[in-house]
């Protein structure tokens, strides 16, 4: 596709540089990174509703957004991923911490210390 071709909203999510991932990258392989990388800022735009889609390959990718149909391309597999990983990391820090453990006011045994 030609630049001349893309309406100006979407340029300006296109050229937008660094994408911010919200989540650890560990898990991506380095396609999903470098797609993400490149197209992040643009599929999040779209995602949200800032952009209009204008052609069905963006129609698609919504609809994978909003789980209706399952990914097919790089970038919409690498949004589910995306998307997953940003949710288990929010859940993760959003867990209570573990209850302490009770000890009811006891003073350990110290079999060191003890005579018998």
């Amino acid at each position: 596709m030609n630049t001349s071709d893309i309406p100006a909203d979407h340029l300006i999510y296109l050229r937008r540089r660094p994408f911010a991932f919200g989540c650890s990258t560990a898990i991506f392989p380095a396609e999903e990174l470098e797609a993400l990388s490149e197209y992040g800022n643009w599929l999040e735009a779209l995602a949200s509703g800032s952009i209009r889609p204008v052609s069905p390959e963006q129609d698609q990718f919504l609809k994978v957004d909003r789980e209706e149909s399952e990914p097919s391309t790089v970038c919409e597999r690498a949004w589910v991923r995306l998307k997953g990983r940003r949710e288990y990391e929010t859940e993760e820090n959003l867990a209570p911490p573990p209850e302490p453990k009770k000890d009811y006011g006891m003073v350990e045994f110290d079999a060191d210390r003890c005579w018998w």
